[in-house]
């Protein structure tokens, strides 16, 4: 009896050997699954996260570009209130932007007698991604990231015997407005008046706009180091920020007048 047991019947091990095989093609199966999911996952967060932070990179690069873009344009123009040459042309790649010019900001500056001297208002503004605004204002390059400006290139404001504030006056001619993706040249056309005013003991220069933050900060520094001796006051209330120089009447007010187009 004991010889027919042994014989009927599969083996234990023969018995163990079939689960195994079973399980080897569940594993194959499931394993093939898991891998499938975790490519579709791969490609589908690829997608969906990966080509916006590609396309958020290409803007930021963009609007950097056109900082520097800016900055040549700062250059250009000085090259016209301070050496006189008759005209410049700055090129700027839009790439989706917009530049336009602007009269949202206003500068007013007034003699010790009250006696106003001048009331710019004119500034050329890009427009990028988000809330990037890049503003060539009164010989300045200030540029505006979610809610807050800073200045990249300064103004020409001159320390020594005597104090010269030089500002450039903007004024558009023709089509003040471009977009899309072409690229757009700034001419910038120097006007035959240029003038040099004596503002006496004392000139107040009021800032009004959203960079108001950039010129505190602006006047801030210089008082803090060469300029402590000629700024007297600075008091900014909201979007308006009012700066009195002091020079004991050496302080000079250098105007220049720019005509700046939009051309392909």
């Amino acid at each position: 009896m004991s010889g027919l047991d042994r014989g009927s019947g599969p083996r234990r091990d023969d018995r163990k050997s079939g689960l195994r095989r079973d399980d080897r093609g569940v594993s194959e199966t499931i394993g093939f699954v898991l891998v499938f999911e975790l490519i579709a996952t791969t490609i589908a967060v690829t997608f969906t996260v990966g080509l916006g932070g590609l396309e958020d990179a290409r803007l930021a690069e963009r609007d950097n570009n056109v900082e520097r873009a800016f900055d040549v344009l700062h250059d250009n123009v000085n090259d016209l209130s301070r050496d006189g040459a008759p005209s410049r042309s700055t090129e700027l790649r839009l790439g989706g932007g917009s530049l336009t010019t602007d009269a949202s900001s206003r500068l007013i500056i007034e003699s010790s007698t009250n006696r106003e001297l001048e009331n710019v208002s004119a500034a050329v503004v890009y427009r990028g991604a988000g809330d990037t605004e890049i503003r060539y204002e009164y010989g300045a390059v200030i540029r505006t990231d979610g809610g807050g400006s800073v200045m990249i290139r300064e103004p020409d404001l001159l320390f020594g015997d005597r104090t010269v504030f030089g500002f450039v006056d903007l004024r558009p001619r023709g089509d003040a407005t471009a977009g899309g993706e072409r690229t757009v040249l700034v001419r910038t056309t120097l006007a035959d008046d240029r003038s040099v005013s004596n503002a006496g003991e004392s000139a107040n220069l009021t800032f009004e706009g959203s960079t108001v933050d950039a010129w505190e900060r602006y006047f801030e520094d210089r008082r803090d180091g060469r300029g402590s001796e000629v700024i007297d006051g600075i008091d900014r209330t909201g979007d308006e920020l009012v700066v009195t120089l002091n020079a004991d009447e050496r302080v000079a007010v250098h105007r220049t007048t720019v005509v700046v187009r939009f051309s392909d």
